[in-house]
């Protein structure tokens, strides 16, 4: 395989670890630790699938695909959140932002390649039926839209990797709360979450 993946992550360990699984794996990864420069770099490097941490500073990930969506470069690429985010509403928002999955840290490699697999051949089946519906023959070279039912276990394994867990309580920060998961999922020691400000929203 020869799928270009854009991982965008602050946490450098995170980052490492998620181009070590795609280089075992035959992708190409194409990494980064700035969201901001993350749409830059899809419209140079063109790659097949985003991978998106959401709790990252300047640019969240939630604001990162909504952007990418109406980016004429990415508003088709496949996005997969890969986060240690858990909250009852993760999914709804998921849908809001437009990305087409969630993967929970700590990262299980098998159901991130499943992942990634499946995106991208939801992605060949779309340009399959674009190609189709050009051609306007049904001439033997057009790609078959009809999913299988590997397709559809694929489906199932990638969906049991979204984890919800409790909303964070009022008067904690969302992002404090989820960067603490994050860097629990990646060390495997608890973290603190430092207080509050007033000021803080």
């Amino acid at each position: 395989m020869d799928e270009r993946i854009l991982v965008v992550d602050d946490e450098i360990d995170t980052l490492n670890l998620l181009r070590t699984i795609l280089e075992i794996s035959g992708f190409e990864p194409i990494t980064t630790l700035n969201s901001i420069e993350a749409i830059s770099i899809a419209e140079k490097e063109k790659p097949d699938v985003a991978l998106l941490d959401i709790m990252m500073p300047k640019l969240d990930g939630f604001t990162l695909c909504r952007m990418m969506r109406v980016h004429p470069a990415t508003h088709n690429l496949p996005i997969i959140f890969v986060t240690a985010y858990q909250a009852l509403d993760i999914e709804d928002r998921r849908l809001e932002a437009g990305a087409d999955m969630v993967i929970s840290k700590p990262i299980d490699m098998d159901l991130l390649l499943e992942a990634i697999n499946e995106v991208v051949a939801q992605r060949r089946l779309a340009s399959g039926k674009r190609t189709s519906s050009a051609d306007g023959n049904g001439s033997a070279g057009a790609v078959s839209t009809a999913a299988g039912p590997e397709d559809e276990q694929a489906s199932a394994n990638a969906s049991a990797a979204v984890s919800p867990a409790d909303k964070p309580e009022d008067g904690v920060p969302q992002a404090a709360t989820a960067k603490t998961q994050e860097s629990e999922a990646v060390s495997g020691q608890p973290a603190s979450v430092p207080p509050s400000s007033p000021e803080q929203t």
